[in-house]
């Protein structure tokens, strides 16, 4: 019988921190500390750490590590998400800038923003604006790709 989860569950998203779903994964995988130590190659205390919040978040690098040992995606963790959003705010200031206005101090979203979240650009998955082939650019990032590149923050009228 072929397992469930030999291949990479994709577009599946935890809304927990990291250490709840790590622990969540694990057990739904019914991984103990030594097998997914040794499928990572990690230290099991070091993975009985992350799962406790006694260590940080690890690096992205190390995320992909689990993530890959548990079969998903690195962007199933929200830390890693978070850290993506962040990547992209920091190369697109005003993006960055609009959104706190929105988000923090209730500034009205603009009909060009309002727009473009009921009617997001289609690209066909070929890479262009992050879709599933990279970074917006030649289609060898991280599947994350970065306003700037994209010049979304012209389109929407920044």
């Amino acid at each position: 019988m072929v397992s469930p989860f030999t291949t990479i569950a994709r577009d599946r998203f935890s809304r927990e921190r990291f250490p709840e779903a790590l622990k969540g994964l694990m057990e739904e995988r019914h991984l103990s500390y030594r097998q997914l130590a040794y499928k990572t190659k990690l230290s099991a205390g070091y993975l009985n750490h992350l799962t406790k919040g006694t260590r940080p978040v690890p690096a992205d690098p190390v995320i992909g590590v689990i993530a890959t040992a548990l079969c998903v995606e690195a962007d199933y963790f929200l830390e890693y998400r978070l850290r993506q959003v962040a990547d992209v705010l920091g190369q697109a200031p005003l993006l960055a800038d609009t959104l706190y206005g929105i988000l923090l101090r209730e500034q009205p979203v603009s009909d060009e923003v309002l727009e473009l979240l009921s009617n997001p650009p289609n690209d066909g998955g070929t890479g262009k604006n992050g879709g599933n082939g990279g970074n917006g650019k030649n289609g060898n990032g991280n599947g994350h790709g970065h306003a700037s590149d994209a010049s979304d923050a012209e389109a929407i009228g920044f």
